[in-house]
């Protein structure tokens, strides 16, 4: 059943939007480039843990194939991202030596 009395009055929160980088989208794509970054380390850091000058040649030739396979793959995807930081105008600089 419904009553006949007015409802109390309701005061909305009116809250003012962010403006600028706190934006929650844009925390949110700040967020998924920073988690781009570190997995992108992650995979270096891998990578530094793979020393293949201690294989035997027995155990290179066995494989060898996914070996190669792998680091085709590898050095696709890292041309990939090169070109298309390349293709925007940005130059990709080694990091000096300290």
């Amino acid at each position: 059943m419904r009553s006949n009395e007015v409802p109390a009055s309701v005061s909305l929160v009116v809250r003012p939007m962010p403006v600028g980088p706190r934006d929650a989208i844009d925390r949110l794509r700040s967020r998924e480039r920073l988690e781009s970054i570190a997995r992108l380390r992650s995979a270096v850091l891998a990578m530094d843990q793979v020393d293949v000058s201690h294989w035997d040649d027995g155990a290179l030739t066995d494989h060898l194939d996914e070996l190669s396979a792998t680091l085709c793959a590898i050095d696709a995807q890292v041309t990939r991202m090169a070109e298309a930081v390349r293709a925007r105008g940005f130059r990709i600089a080694e990091p000096r030596a300290a």
